[in-house]
């Protein structure tokens, strides 16, 4: 019989789809708990429009919790492509991929990390314009190479190093000077070219902790090193969004619990949350 523990055990390892699963046995699909993991499950597969529509089936009173509006906010920035928020939640799903010691998508999730800023560093100072977004059709890759080709006589068929060319020829700015130091360092771009062996790049080769220990040392400084890229560019990354969340959902977890609902939702051993 599932316990409190399990639920939580897969909502610390940000598991959503595994814990609504095991609400969904138990008879529990339209409670508030449950509809909230089933937003979570989508927003963390960047399906952020379908997120926020799963919310408007919370319960009214509920719906109107301080941590509900933020998520909903934050759903409503991301879709409308806020950098902050964008980068953010690109930050929270590679720490996922770490946690759960899914090595290979962790490596695919840096190197997008690593892309979208040298993007966002050249169109946001090319295009110098307020309330930018990240879906601007001025973020696609082609959509840059043409400028740069164009512009600024930039060639290289790669976008991040044709993006450091630009940075160091016309960006007077010890920032981005900084942001590429970090980004395009040896042990950086080591475990980068580990990706590119593996299946999300173009080989078959697997990736294991110790392997990316070896190249780079612990990977969670990655995260360090990426957010600390993204202050320099002077935005604010809000690192606790699936935190509060979980919270949230654990909090509601034990309502159910505390109305009368102990067969369905048996306590089990007293896990960290429950």
């Amino acid at each position: 019989m599932h316990s409190y523990q399990s639920i939580c055990k897969l909502i610390d390892r940000f598991d959503y789809g595994g814990a609504l699963d095991i609400l969904e046995e138990l008879g529990l699909r339209d409670t508030d708990p449950a509809i909230l993991l089933d937003s979570c499950r989508s927003a963390v597969n960047f399906d952020f429009n379908t997120a926020l529509v799963k919310l408007g089936r919370l319960e009214d009173d509920f719906a109107k919790n301080k941590s509900v509006l933020r998520l909903k906010k934050n759903l409503q920035q991301l879709i409308s492509g806020v950098p902050e928020a964008v980068f953010a939640e690109l930050l929270e799903n590679t720490r996922f991929q770490l946690v759960n010691e899914e090595y290979i998508d962790f490596l695919g999730r840096a190197y997008r990390f690593k892309e979208a800023i040298f993007k966002y560093i050249f169109v946001e100072r090319h295009l110098q314009q307020g309330n930018f977004s990240m879906h601007i059709e001025a973020m696609q890759k082609r959509s840059i190479m043409k400028i740069l080709r164009k512009r600024y006589k930039i060639y290289n068929a790669n976008v991040v190093f044709a993006i450091t060319t630009y940075i160091n020829r016309h960006l007077e700015d010890t920032r981005y000077d900084e942001i590429a130091r970090i980004l395009n360092s040896k042990r950086m771009n080591d475990m980068i070219e580990i990706r590119n062996d593996s299946i999300v790049g173009h080989g078959f080769s697997g990736v294991s902790r110790s392997e990316l220990v070896k190249v780079y040392g612990d990977p969670y400084t990655a995260l360090k090193e990426f957010k600390k890229c993204v202050e320099l560019l002077g935005l604010e990354i809000n690192g606790s969004k699936y935190e509060e969340v979980n919270d949230l959902i654990v909090e509601q977890l034990k309502g159910i619990k505390n109305n009368g609902s102990e067969k369905a939702m048996p306590s089990g051993e007293r896990g960290s949350r429950c």
